[in-house]
């Protein structure tokens, strides 16, 4: 029998996360992580944010940081262990 989770990796926006925002250094200590913890990925999906409250209040964010902090997107991480 297998077990399922999903993790999320939160990345930032704006000019920071432009400029400090690793994505694959995000993923690969995701993937150390649940390796170690016995998982494995299954599959990875890029996180778009299809809610309108919620984009509104990410441009309120960045408007209020003068463009320089948002949280971003990230991604989906769906990972499966053997019990």
């Amino acid at each position: 029998m297998k077990t399922n989770k999903v993790e999320r990796i939160f990345l930032s926006g704006g000019l920071i996360g432009m400029l400090f925002t690793n994505p694959r250094k995000a993923l690969d200590e995701l993937m150390i992580e649940a390796n170690a913890d016995g998982w494995s990925a299954v599959q990875i999906l890029k996180h778009s944010n299809t809610n309108l409250l919620i984009t509104i209040i990410q441009i309120l964010v960045l408007l209020l940081t003068l463009g320089l902090w948002t949280w971003g997107a990230g991604y989906l991480v769906l990972l499966e262990k053997d019990d």
